[in-house]
């Protein structure tokens, strides 16, 4: 009688395959600041550095965005904003970009954090739209 000499190892699932310790390293990954654990301390399992990868670029793309955000407020609110009569003007649109645009950016970073743990905890391969692929490009 013939037997199936498959292995378990290659029926498993990526939850099953990834150990307990890598769904820990990548789900705390995605709290902010705390992206390195799985990049530096998990260097062994893919799972954990695909989330830490994630992490990271959806984390330097917030701060690169405030950074732009805090560069228009002071041009257009600070430095524009002193002149005679178009200052209300360029107060009125610094004001406008920065807090409606921080704040959904805000949610919208919160929301796919939540997500983001909630996916590497349960052990998903899930890739963040237009991050996941900035993501894979690095080589960390």
């Amino acid at each position: 009688m013939l037997t199936d000499t498959t292995t378990k190892e290659s029926e498993c699932t990526a939850a099953e395959r990834a150990s307990q310790d890598a769904l820990l390293l990548a789900a705390v990954g995605y709290v902010p600041l705390l992206f390195f654990l799985p990049l530096f301390v998990g260097t062994r399992e893919p799972f954990a550095r695909f989330h830490g990868r994630q992490s990271l670029v959806m984390f330097a793309a917030v701060v690169i965005f405030h950074i732009g955000v805090g560069v228009s407020d002071l041009v257009l609110g600070r430095i524009l904003g002193g002149m005679f009569l178009m200052g209300f003007f360029f107060k009125a649109v610094a004001w406008l970009v920065h807090y409606p645009a921080g704040l959904i950016v805000a949610l919208v970073y919160a929301l796919l954090v939540i997500i983001g743990i909630v996916q590497a905890a349960t052990g998903q391969y899930w890739r963040i739209p237009v991050v996941g692929a900035y993501a894979e490009r690095l080589r960390l």
